[in-house]
């Protein structure tokens, strides 16, 4: 097979991101993660044996493309922030932005995995709307459990990328307590 169309290594990349980043020395993976996978093949199984359908297969289908684009735009700003760290971090020795590196990684192949879950979700959709669906344009059948799970897919990693690009984004910038939401202490009055 040819090297370009290996997808693996992404997903690769992505299993391994479904960690506790937190020690950088030992990564353990994280379970509840992990098993939030499976989230996806629930629902593809439960519209495939109860017959669901979407309703509007052509919203579905513009919002994951807008998905696609917006991970992919998301992506490359992560690879030039991740750019800015290994210059900062050119001096050698202990980097002072290891765990926030570690983020920006699992986080790039987090992105990059849900933008080729978007790309198969959208095929389905442009396969399901011709071959699958109803007079009244509805999808059903197997091509609507397929979207459906492949769109549940897309929206966990979404939920995924969202903590930790926050995360690196308040380390890097050394953001205030006051602003930073993963300060527990209440705001001062002044």
């Amino acid at each position: 097979m040819s090297e370009r169309f290996n997808v693996l290594p992404v997903l690769r990349g992505h299993w391994k991101g479904l960690t506790d980043g937190r020690d950088t020395t030992r990564p353990r993976a994280d379970i509840v993660a992990r098993l939030s996978l499976l989230l996806p093949v629930a629902v593809f199984a439960l519209m495939l044996g109860r017959g669901g359908r979407l309703a509007a297969p052509a919203a579905l289908l513009t919002g994951v493309a807008l998905m696609a684009g917006g991970m992919l735009s998301a992506f490359t700003h992560l690879s030039t922030l991740r750019l800015k760290i290994t210059e900062w971090d050119s001096s050698g020795g202990a980097s002072r932005f290891e765990v926030e590196r570690g983020m920006l990684d699992e986080t790039a192949a987090h992105l990059l995995t849900g933008s080729l879950v978007c790309a198969f979700d959208a095929a389905a959709l442009v396969i399901g709307m011709n071959v699958g669906a109803t007079k009244a344009g509805q999808l059903q059948g197997f091509w609507a459990a397929l979207a459906a799970g492949l769109s549940s897919y897309v929206l966990i990693v979404f939920i995924f990328v969202i903590p930790r690009l926050y995360s690196a984004y308040v380390e890097i910038n050394n953001v205030s307590s006051e602003l930073n939401g993963f300060d527990r202490s209440k705001r001062r009055k002044g």
